[in-house]
């Protein structure tokens, strides 16, 4: 009897160290098959030890008969969840796109639509370019290597953001995610990643186009 309180206790404990490698690995999923064999392994050498040796004629059928039973549920339990997981992290991604897609779009639009009123408004268009009243407004933001600073401090830099003086009346925004993936898995991005979010803002003398790349 005392060997089959250890052969329990054992068991329990040895399930419990195969699934701490979730931690270990930072993986459920790793942990959970961990442990999942550990207890099938563990309930085999029941089946050898006690079971098997029991003098009742139906302990040995029952027995088995709950373990596949166990076995199917787990199963089960696991596609079910990992097809639950699968849909969560893609509804995340959506989201995580829709947002990215809604400030950068603001941001950009924004930058342009200033651009755009303080040629009209504020200078002698006809003697002026776009490109002159771009660089008053946001010289302070325009860097040598092509990158134009967020108006709010991107920490993260999710959302780099670079300019192009297309022609003095031309002026272009993009942006192109870091973590934040596109419609097209195989699309290269302007940053050489692969597959990211990527737009495009483009103002003229006629107004500002919005246009998503990937």
């Amino acid at each position: 009897m005392r060997d089959h309180i250890k052969l329990l206790y054992g068991g329990i404990i040895a399930v419990i160290i195969a699934f701490s490698l979730a931690f270990l690995f930072q993986n459920l999923w790793i942990g959970y098959t961990a442990a999942f064999v550990t207890a099938i392994i563990w309930l085999v050498i029941i089946d050898q030890k006690i079971v098997s040796k029991s003098k009742h004629r139906a302990a040995k059928p029952i027995f088995r008969f709950f373990v596949v039973l166990l076995l199917i549920t787990q199963i089960l339990a696991s596609v079910r969840f990992y097809m639950r997981s699968d849909f969560q992290r893609e509804n995340l991604r959506t989201i995580r796109t829709t947002i990215v897609e809604s400030i950068s779009q603001i941001e950009m639009e924004k930058a342009l639509q200033q651009t755009l009123r303080h040629y009209y408004q504020e200078t002698d268009y006809s003697e002026t370019t776009l490109e002159e009243s771009f660089r008053t407004l946001f010289s302070d933001r325009l860097n040598e290597d092509g990158t134009f600073d967020p108006e709010i401090p991107d920490q993260d830099r999710e959302m780099p953001v670079t300019y192009q003086i297309a022609s003095p009346d031309s002026i272009i925004l993009e942006v192109s995610a870091v973590f934040t993936p596109g419609y097209d898995a195989d699309f290269l991005n302007i940053s050489g990643n692969r597959g990211m979010y990527e737009a495009q803002a483009i103002l003229t003398k006629d107004g500002v186009v919005y246009e998503r790349q990937n």
